[in-house]
């Protein structure tokens, strides 16, 4: 940059200060629709990766009939009530189908402060979260009856590590449910970060599960003790489960598989494809989406517009100014492009606090979306999209000045030849 671009820099900047007063209502807007814009974008890649993370290396879903949305929002990302579970006997028929590499049972239902408990088999931590199954930051999984795994998020938040003890809590999520303190489990794993639903979920044993419930079949405390519990897992075998999480011997023979699973239940029960219900569950959000996106660029919109009708009102008040630029060497496009530089360091201003309120907004929302919508809100840098947006928002930015800078030039070649009087 020359020095005399880098003098018009800073005159900008410096003129911009100058009128700091009424151009912060500019920045704020700007910045307001910034910050709206990319977390419009934020939003949707982290809940794309959270999702997909969840269902990784699983290629059915099979449960009770229901809408496939709701056997996805409950099985993987426990969110809703599941309808009806699903008989035991229909996992030990799918897990004997020629097409079916493993099943795995989950079953729903409890809470831990808030944290769902999950159900299921030890196969889970090595089918579950792609070809390498899920690791531990520490611990294992749960080898007896009253072992406990527990995610990253659960840990960060409870301060749990292995060897505490917990209580789990009976039904959902609610202040007047009853404790399982008859049935204390022992963390014997703790789960490194997925950013998906399994970072905040707690996972027993089915036999576990079982055992923690018998004499709760009315819903209430029973009045029998712990030790009154069979110690024999194999008569803890589960009666229902929720779902069931079926990988396949090859991806070609999915839709077989399919068929030959919802013709087990006789019509009760259906098997998904995650991957498509997902995407269906993005159409569905899409509209959300661009409503969002929208309203941002709107806001964008009408800061722009109040930057064009600012400046207008402004050129007036200014010809002395422009004036002496011009008697001190200021050529006529030098004032336009004076303009513009202001209206830049505006949008620039904009911009910056615009992304600072994001990351702002990730650290204060991001542990809420987390917990009550299982979707973990990263900090990140801008991606090629969201770089492309900002530049658009320069590029308008400059656009809607240009009036403006036009007009400006008009007046100081006009007094360049008919210099004003005092």
């Amino acid at each position: 940059m020359s020095a005399w671009g880098f003098s018009s820099l800073t005159l900008a900047g410096r003129s911009a200060w100058a009128r700091r007063g009424p151009l912060s209502l500019l920045v704020a807007a700007i910045a307001v629709s910034v910050a709206m814009v990319l977390a419009v974008m934020q939003l949707r890649e982290d809940a794309r990766d959270s999702f997909s993370n969840a269902i990784s290396g699983v290629d059915l879903i099979a449960g009770s009939r229901t809408s496939p949305s709701n056997l996805l929002l409950y099985a993987v990302f426990h969110l809703g009530q599941p309808v009806r579970s699903m008989s035991y006997n229909h996992v030990d028929a799918i897990v004997k189908l020629p097409s079916v590499a493993w099943a795995v049972p989950l079953q729903l239902g409890d809470h831990f402060r808030g944290f769902p408990v999950v159900g299921t088999t030890p196969m889970f931590f090595s089918k579950v979260g792609g070809p390498s199954g899920l690791g531990f930051s520490s611990g294992g999984p749960f080898a007896k009856l009253f072992d406990v795994v527990i995610g990253a998020e659960v840990a960060a938040k409870s301060g749990l590590s292995v060897g505490s003890s917990i209580t789990l809590t009976h039904g959902t999520n609610d202040s007047l449910a009853e404790d399982h303190s008859d049935t204390p489990f022992s963390v014997t794993g703790v789960l490194r970060r997925t950013g998906s639903p399994i970072d905040r979920s707690v996972l027993i044993s089915l036999a576990g599960f079982e055992a923690m419930h018998i004499g709760w079949e009315f819903g209430s405390k029973p009045k029998q003790s712990a030790s009154a519990i069979p110690s024999d897992p194999l008569r803890l075998e589960p009666s229902q489960v929720t779902a069931v999480l079926i990988g396949l011997e090859s991806r070609t023979q999915i839709f077989s598989a399919r068929r030959a699973i919802e013709s087990l239940g006789a019509g009760t029960l259906m098997a998904i494809l995650p991957g498509v219900t997902l995407d269906e569950l993005w159409q569905a959000f899409g509209v959300i989406e661009v409503t969002l996106s929208v309203i941002g660029w709107l806001v964008l919109a009408s800061a722009l517009l109040g930057i064009c009708a600012t400046l207008l009102l402004s050129i007036a008040s200014r010809r002395k100014e422009f004036a002496v630029l011009r008697a001190l060497g200021l050529s006529p496009a030098g004032i336009t492009r004076l303009i513009l530089l202001e209206s830049l360091w505006v949008s620039l201003a904009g911009i910056v606090i615009g992304w600072i309120m994001l990351q702002i907004m990730i650290a204060i929302l991001g542990p809420w979306a987390a917990q009550e919508f299982g979707i973990f809100l990263q900090l990140r840098p801008l991606d090629l999209q969201g770089w492309l947006a900002l530049g658009a928002v320069l590029g308008l930015t400059l656009l809607a000045s240009l009036l403006p800078a036009l007009k400006a030039m008009r007046y100081s070649l006009h007094d360049g030849l008919h210099p004003p009087t005092a």
